[in-house]
């Protein structure tokens, strides 16, 4: 399968020769030569596996595109070429998930081998999310089984849920209802359903630390609470209350 590359630069030289270069290679290469092109380019679908860019560009910087378009273009490895590299900007690339950092000029040789390692993590990535999600279809609203008319309501107001943004949500309802269902078709028909879903058996837990199992303490809250934890909020960043 040919992958495609982006590639976004404004010098002319360098975008061109990069192009060929990569085509050569066996990529499908697509050149933007500005911002605004590389966005239109995502935003109609274009899923590249690495995207290559130039730091600043006439129409504005990478790095702010970069955080702006994460989610056209999130399961891609970013690459960055500047010509005038700093320490913030190298902190910052790096901590929005670039996979690299590189100044001009850039010996070809090194580069190849940053984006052969690149593509191999992108494509790791990218088979882990296809195999997540291809699991995770069996928790669609239509896995809440019935025909009655109260059973559609619920699957209905499942379709609609999975599209809200909210963070914490309480279902209750009697034993063998579904609460579990539930709460998995919300996790994995949502935006969060590349994170995981971490169940906690309330009952089993003693009444003075399940405060502190479920959100977390400061050092000192009672005997033993030597550091801050707050590791279910961490993990999850989505908090379902199952009652009943």
């Amino acid at each position: 399968m040919v992958e495609t590359l982006l590639v976004i630069e404004d010098e002319q030289l360098l975008g061109a020769e990069l192009s060929r270069h990569y085509r050569q290679l066996g990529w499908e290469v697509v050149w933007a030569d500005t911002l605004k092109e590389a966005k239109n380019l995502l935003v109609n679908n274009l899923e590249p596996l690495l995207i290559l860019s130039d730091m600043n560009l006439r129409d504005g910087n990478a790095l702010d595109f970069m955080e702006a378009m994460k989610k056209h273009a999130a399961h891609a490895e970013w690459l960055f070429l500047t010509g005038y590299g700093s320490v913030p900007d190298s902190v910052r690339a790096l901590r929005l998930g670039a996979y690299d950092f590189l100044e001009k000029p850039c010996d070809l040789e090194r580069l190849d081998l940053v984006v052969a390692s690149a593509a191999r993590n992108a494509s790791i990535q990218r088979r882990v999310f296809d195999q997540a999600k291809q699991g995770h279809k069996r928790y669609s609203p239509d896995a809440y089984v019935g025909h009655s008319e109260q059973a559609q309501g619920i699957r209905d107001l499942l379709t609609k849920l999975t599209q809200v943004p909210f963070s914490a949500l309480i279902i209750g309802g009697e034993s063998g209802t579904g609460k579990g269902l539930t709460a998995r078709i919300l996790h994995y028909g949502g935006v969060r359903a590349q994170h995981p879903m971490i169940e906690v058996n309330c009952a089993a837990l003693p009444r003075e630390l399940l405060e502190s199992e479920l959100f977390g303490h400061e050092p000192g809250a009672f005997t033993g609470a030597t550091s801050p934890s707050s590791w279910l909020i961490r993990a999850s960043r989505w908090r379902y209350l199952i009652h009943g």
